[in-house]
């Protein structure tokens, strides 16, 4: 019986102790896999944009009310062509979820709306319901003058609520980084 309760309290240790959030994390893409999924076919050109001051000035302006949870030293974006034609753009940005950091990649069309958004690395337990084609498929032909808002344009999911949120704030800024850099 005595061995019993010290292998319980030696599970229940292991399963509080720190780094337990990491067997939380779900890679779904890679950074070079991404680009290539949401533009099939296409030349994807990478252009790594350092946030300077500057840039994250530009940035805020235009973001007016969303307020980003992460500001990213550096974006990573791509420009996609077919047949020497721009067939769109992409960026990779990071929100937080309930309390950690999850990666999108945006994708827009030439005309900088919402081409496709993908999940490429989700940090939570729960809230992972954000990562369905069917929740992302929302944000389709999206622009940085929609509201882009939970209950308004966008429909929520139970249980996923700050993720949800955090997606919303991901798109408006990606959309915000794309036209900043290829506008």
């Amino acid at each position: 019986m005595a061995l019993m309760r010290a292998l319980l309290a030696i599970l229940f240790l292991l399963a509080a102790a720190p780094g337990r959030a990491q067997q939380d994390t779900t890679v779904y893409m890679t950074l070079e896999q991404a680009p290539k999924s949401l533009f099939p076919g296409a030349e994807i050109e990478r252009k790594d944009v350092s946030s300077t001051h500057e840039f994250k000035e530009k940035l805020k302006a235009r973001l007016g009310r969303v307020t980003p949870t992460v500001w990213e030293p550096s974006y990573s974006t791509f420009k996609a062509t077919q047949d020497n034609k721009t067939v769109g753009y992409a960026v990779v940005v990071d929100e937080i979820g309930k309390v950690n950091p999850f990666t999108l990649i945006v994708a827009a069309t030439p005309d900088f709306r919402v081409r496709d958004v993908a999940v490429m690395v989700y940090r939570e337990p729960r809230g992972g319901e954000i990562t369905q084609k069917r929740f992302l498929a929302q944000f389709k032909g999206k622009g940085n003058g929609d509201p882009i808002l939970l209950d308004r344009d966008i429909v929520g999911i139970s249980g996923a609520t700050l993720s949800v949120i955090g997606a919303n704030r991901a798109v408006h800024k990606a959309l915000s980084v794309l036209e900043l850099v290829y506008r």
